[in-house]
């Protein structure tokens, strides 16, 4: 189809009248009439209704124009990402993030984005406290769980979630809970937060509701990697984040628990202030961050 009398017919419907379109477009009142019968010639149909005193669309135009007007904004932005696609990422990136899923699920797709974008150089803030991305100059944070209305600009890359797990070694000795109730003649692994040192509160679905419990426990760690490493030596059964258990529920030496009772996930997200438009750098890494995410 003609897309210049499209654009022109467009314009007519948006601005109410030939000459304001004419003045939009930078073309004669003449011009853009003529467009406009061209393609109603061609469609077969009156799109616009003309008086001496005004300008409207007909059904039929007001159909079309919402469907023209659609597809040209499509085009339009299909047009500015294969320009952002030409711009070859380079420059520098700060990006904050927890520790431990930093290293676990992070850290490998920034070495495979640095063999990729050879341009660009990254810059890692590992720490579990919530960073100011202002005052310390950081472009991209990786925030996991329901984020508060602070005005940062998210894009959610995943989904992570609590399990709870133990050793076959230990569920052959112990045997398997059916319930979260049974877990009081189990023994766990205790964690603490290392910064608070509060102590961890395991939660399960019950019944369609979530039931916090506190339980006891022989050995408390404040750090998941070694909570984690005490389950798999059989010291009790230990609840902890998805990418901290995969490696190990892969090779069996965990098995998952109460899987009808977990909690569900929460969106692991990839934020940046709103004043800070993200550069092809940045956007190319939130691409490859999300696209693993969703492969793991």
């Amino acid at each position: 189809m003609d897309l210049a009398a499209i654009n022109a017919f467009v314009s007519v419907g948006d601005t109410g009248g030939f000459r304001a379109a004419a003045s939009s477009l930078g073309i004669t009142s003449s011009g853009v009439s003529k467009a406009v019968s061209r393609l109603e010639t061609q469609l077969g149909v009156t799109l616009v209704a003309r008086t001496t005193r005004s300008v409207r669309l007909t059904s039929a135009g007001a159909a079309f124009h919402a469907r023209c007007k659609a597809i040209l904004a499509d085009l339009d932005q299909a047009g500015h990402e294969a320009a952002e696609a030409s711009v070859l990422p380079q420059g520098r990136l700060v990006i904050s993030m927890s520790t431990v899923f930093g290293r676990i699920r992070v850290l490998p797709v920034i070495a495979e984005y640095l063999r990729r974008y050879p341009l660009v150089e990254i810059e890692t803030r590992l720490s579990d406290r919530v960073v100011d991305l202002v005052t310390e100059g950081v472009d991209l944070a990786i925030r996991i769980g329901h984020l508060p209305d602070s005005g940062l600009i998210a894009t959610r890359i995943g989904w992570t979630g609590y399990l709870l797990c133990g050793s076959p070694e230990y569920l052959a000795t112990a045997g398997l809970p059916d319930h979260p109730d049974d877990l009081l003649r189990h023994q766990l692994v205790g964690f603490v937060a290392p910064d608070t040192a509060v102590r961890f509160t395991y939660r399960f679905m019950v019944d369609g509701a979530a039931r916090t419990m506190s339980l006891p426990s022989r050995l408390t760690v404040d750090d998941g990697e070694a909570l984690v490493g005490a389950g798999v030596r059989s010291v009790g059964l230990v609840m902890a984040t998805d990418y901290l258990m995969a490696k190990h529920l892969a090779d069996g030496s965990l098995v998952r628990l109460l899987r009808d009772f977990e909690m569900p996930s929460v969106p692991v997200s990839v934020v940046h202030v709103p004043s800070r438009n993200p550069t092809p750098a940045a956007r190319a890494f939130v691409t490859m961050l999300r696209w693993q995410m969703e492969k793991s």
